[in-house]
């Protein structure tokens, strides 16, 4: 199963990325992918990152010959992907991080659509935490999306927001089965008017994730999000798993 988080800057992605993958790592293999540039589940997780996606594309471009003479370009850079890959317990990780530089990538994502297509049968569940635009998705590096998470805090304006990010991925053409709409960080319980305007954006599933203070405090330590069971991010992302699968 391929999952995908989307959502402005800011609404809590990543938490709830690293809670999912925690949780699912219980139920089998997870393949995570940090897609965005401002790379922070690694941190969330607590594993480290040597290499990213980013970094390889680049070496590629800066030093073409460093490519051993007995392998292609694209074999030389779809191996050192898989070499980039942190694996750890049930997680294997790959961080996209930011390329730099100007020209054209359709190398690089015709090598990543490859590569991912030939692991990701390999994995019970695949998390992937992208940036807003989506670019990754965008580009079909993933053969499908099978849940879209929409994240968006606890206003009528991100909801909107989430709503617009949605539109985005159907005019491109994105393969997803479903869409749930995540309202995180909320004070309280869901009000009628977060109700009703995620409704009248087009939202039949929503979910709420209460505000949990522990986040922040590990935010605030710069520590991994290690959460209780009883945490109500905990509770939140089981509650959503529950709904996924």
């Amino acid at each position: 199963m391929i999952i995908a988080l989307a959502g402005k800057g800011g609404v809590g992605k990543s938490s709830i990325s690293s809670q999912l993958i925690l949780q699912l790592s219980k139920k089998g293999v997870v393949l995570a992918v940090d897609a965005d540039p401002n790379t922070n589940l690694p941190d969330k997780l607590g594993l480290p990152v040597e290499r990213t996606i980013g970094e390889i594309r680049n070496n590629a471009v800066k030093h073409p010959d460093s490519i051993p003479k007995n392998m292609s370009k694209h074999e030389h850079v779809a191996m050192e992907i898989r070499k980039a890959m942190h694996e750890h317990d049930n997680i294997d990780l790959l961080v996209m991080g930011r390329p730099e530089g100007e020209g054209c990538y359709c190398f690089m994502n015709n090598v990543l659509r490859e590569c991912f297509s030939g692991m990701i049968d390999n994995y019970k569940f695949t998390i992937i935490d992208n940036e807003a635009g989506m670019e990754h998705l965008s580009r079909k590096i993933l053969p499908r999306t099978d849940v879209l998470l929409l994240v968006s805090d606890a206003t009528k304006i991100g909801i909107r927001t989430a709503a617009r990010l949605l539109s985005v991925a159907k005019e491109v053409g994105m393969a997803i089965g479903r869409t749930i709409l995540v309202i995180n960080n909320l004070p309280g319980e869901l009000p009628k008017e977060l109700s009703d305007e995620a409704k009248a954006n087009g939202f039949e599933d929503v979910i709420a994730i209460k505000h949990d203070p522990l986040v922040y405090s590990a935010g605030l330590e710069g520590s991994a999000l290690m959460l209780p069971d009883d945490s109500e991010l905990s509770k939140g992302v089981s509650s959503l798993i529950a709904m996924i699968i």
